[in-house]
This record gives C-alpha cells, structure tokens and sequence, in this order.
C-alpha cells in the first residue's frame, strides 16, 4: 500500500511504500523537472565492522561498494552510460549508497541500479585487484594535510573505535579482504529490509511502484535480525600532534558529546545544534569578527557538528602560526556560552532564518534533498522535509538547553600538525 504526506510548509508530497521483503521506497514525483535521480541506501558504513560477535576488517563497508559495479558481463558504469544516465556511490561512517541520475530510460535505469545492487559478484581476482586498488586511494589520502587533519582528530576524538579508522581502511585491513568476508557482510547488511530507495522526478507513482513489485517480489527473502555490536568508546586523547611537509601549523580542536539523543527528537537536536556553534563561530560572531580582524583565523577556519544515531561532535580546524593559544581560545569560547553577547534572541532569529532560507534554497536540488533525506532514515523519526517546520518551532531557550547537554557531556581533544624542521 502506498501512503503519502503533504508537506505544506514546502508544497511537496512525498509517497511511502513497504514491500513484502521489508524494502522502503520514497517517491517524491516532479514533473517540472526533466532528470530523474534514484539514490539506493542500506544502513551499513564504516562503523559496522564488528557484528554476530566477529570483527571484520576496517574499510570493508567501501571495498563492497567498489566491488559491487563489477559484474561477470562487466562494468555497471557503461551499462547505465549506454541508457544515458551517470552513476556513482559513497559510503560514510553509518550507510554506503548507490546512485543514478537521467533524462531518459528512467523506468530501466531505476531497475538496473536496484538489480546491480541486489546482485552480487566477487571473485578471488577480482578482489586481489580491487585490493590494489583500493590501496592506492588510500596511500593518496595520506600526503593530505587537511584530510589527516580531521582524520587525526576524530582518531583523538574516538580512539581504539571505528571512527579512528579510515572508512576506506588501511593498506593492512584492506589486504585481509576476501571473498567469503564480503559476502558474509553482503548477506547481512543488504537485506532489502535494512534498505530504502528514494525517487524524484518526472514520474508516475503507481508506474514505477508497479514495476518495483515485479521486481522486488522475486526477492522476497527472509528478514534476518542484524545483531550489531554497541559502540563503546574509550576516553578521548586531550593532545596529540604529528609533522608533515606543512608550512603552517594545522590546528584541529574537537568535543565529543556522550550524551544519547532519541529518534523522536534527533532532527530538532541536530538543527539546534548546528545554530547554536553558528552563534559561537559563525561569520557573523563576535568571535570570528575579532579573530580575523587580528589574524589569528583565516579563510581556512571550517567547524562543522557531525551526528548520527551512534556518535556526535563538534569539529572546529585551520591554519594558524599560534596553535596552543588559539586552541585555548576556541575552548574558553564554548566554557563561556552563557555570558556571551551573541547568544541572544536577535542572533538566534538571525541565524535560524538564515537557515530556513537555505533549506527552501536546497529543495531546488534533487542531490540534496534525496541525500539528505535517506541520510536521516535510520536515525529520526522526522524527515529532511520537516526541518523548515522544526526550525519555526524551535526557541533560544530549547537551543541553550540542548548545547548545555551536550557539552557538559563531552570530552575534548585537540590535534595539531606541525611543520617538519
């Protein structure tokens, strides 16, 4: 059966449909726009290494990713350029997703990214291949400064856990990989119901929902219960540094919040706490307005909040020739939240309809919305396309609150990459 919501604050109607094998498909039908884009997810990324009480190795999420466009007849890439559509995929910390996007052949393009993906084909080659690879991207990654920047940070942040790894793994894990690993973690992680595909274009619902069930129906498999194992994070590093072939100094300070947030609210803390450090370090801050001004922060200062079910954090990184006292700084700014002068109502107003703006603003893209919505699937209960009403709703005071949660639960770490002598 297939449900459908009208979201009024943004005149869209997202449809829902459940399949028998526990497959969830969004559509979301514009016929203003000529280009489909079909976005395939399952809940399964870096993070989940270790699950029915065996560890497997880091960076296996990606290696499945990578393997699964090599078919026996071939090459998927050229299949879908064949029907005039670009592919690709990404895996991230909690999902991997595969992706199409087309003006035509839509019906046989959404068929053939759903039918590459639920047909796997991995042979002892063709990973010893991949493993080269696979290396190679990695060994790229590490003459990097800024990606071992956050790399090295989230390790100080996270260490002897997932998210001190790589999601693509190291050269050692990766060499590990075999053929049964990958089906195993195949079979477990990419049952249709630990699935969900999202549609937008211009489409008819009950066409494609048709050709889903002819489909689908064939691939009726059992749901198998995922036993994942719970992270359990050892204390954070407060300091660690290394050198590289930088000319200044790369300064990475970050928090890990230890606090849980439910499902229910995951959405209204996520926004809450992305204006709430919009506040503190935005452009429009005192803080940063200061420290420009004196150059202790160029256009190299990025910070961005980083959440899912499973882990949250605050991470703040640039260059600067004063690393120890701009570090003390960026902590003392948070220590003094409650005093400071930019978290007041005008500034939250400002801030939270900036961000409204740029919400209406992102609806213009397919990428976005059907990204951000499938990101959001396993960890809240609202959706991307509540965020405009959660952001009318929300006030300066539930905002303080949810920032005073998270950092009177967190642990703070400070990463610096220094200049070879």
């Amino acid at each position: 059966m297939i449900t459908e919501k009208y979201y009024k604050n943004i005149d869209e109607t997202l449809y829902t449909e459940v399949f028998k094998n526990g497959l969830t498909v969004y559509y979301l039908p514009n016929s203003q726009i000529s280009k489909a884009y079909g976005i395939f997810s399952t809940n399964f990324g870096s993070l989940d290494i270790t699950f029915a009480d065996k560890t497997y190795p880091a960076g296996i999420a990606h290696f499945l990713e990578h393997k699964l466009f090599e078919k026996e007849e071939g090459d998927v890439m050229l299949k879908f350029g064949s029907q005039g559509a670009q592919t690709n995929a990404f895996t991230s910390f909690d999902r991997t997703s595969y992706l199409f996007s087309g003006t035509e052949n839509i019906k046989e393009n959404i068929e053939l990214l759903i039918d590459f993906v639920q047909t796997p084909y991995f042979t002892e080659a063709s990973v010893a291949k991949e493993q080269g690879i696979i290396t190679q991207e990695i060994q790229m990654y590490q003459d990097d400064p800024d990606w071992r920047l956050y790399a090295g940070l989230l390790a100080a942040l996270y260490p002897k856990s997932p998210l001190a790894e790589d999601i693509a793994g190291t050269p050692e894990s990766i060499a590990q990989i075999t053929v049964e690993m990958l089906y195993k973690n195949y079979e477990t992680f990419y049952q249709p119901s630990n699935m969900c595909l999202f549609l937008t274009g211009a489409f008819d619902v009950l066409e494609i929902s048709e050709l889903l069930h002819e489909n689908q129906d064939l691939k009726n498999l059992p749901v198998q219960k995922i036993d994942r194992e719970e992270m359990i994070f050892a204390p954070s590093q407060s300091f660690s540094e290394i050198s590289m072939d930088v000319s200044d100094n790369k300064l990475g300070v970050g928090l890990r919040g230890n606090n849980g947030v439910s499902s229910a609210d995951y959405l209204e803390y996520r926004l809450s706490m992305q204006i709430f450090f919009a506040m503190i370090f935005g452009k429009t801050s005192k803080f940063y307005e200061n420290a420009y001004k004196t150059g202790l922060i160029d256009d190299s200062f990025n910070y961005e909040f980083e959440s899912s079910s499973r882990f949250r954090c605050f991470v703040a990184t640039l260059d600067t020739k004063e690393p120890e006292k701009l570090a003390k700084i960026l902590q003392d700014e948070l220590k003094k939240y409650k005093i400071n002068a930019d978290t007041s109502e005008e500034k939250f107003d400002l801030i939270r309809r900036q961000m409204l703006g740029d919400h209406i603003a992102s609806l213009n893209s397919q990428e976005h919305i059907a990204n951000e919505f499938t990101a959001m699937t396993e960890s809240s209960r609202k959706t991307f396309f509540d965020s405009s009403e959660v952001l009318s709703q929300l006030t300066l005071e539930k905002v303080l609150k949810l920032a005073e949660s998270f950092l009177d639960n967190s642990e703070c770490s400070v990463f610096l990459i220094r200049p070879k002598k």
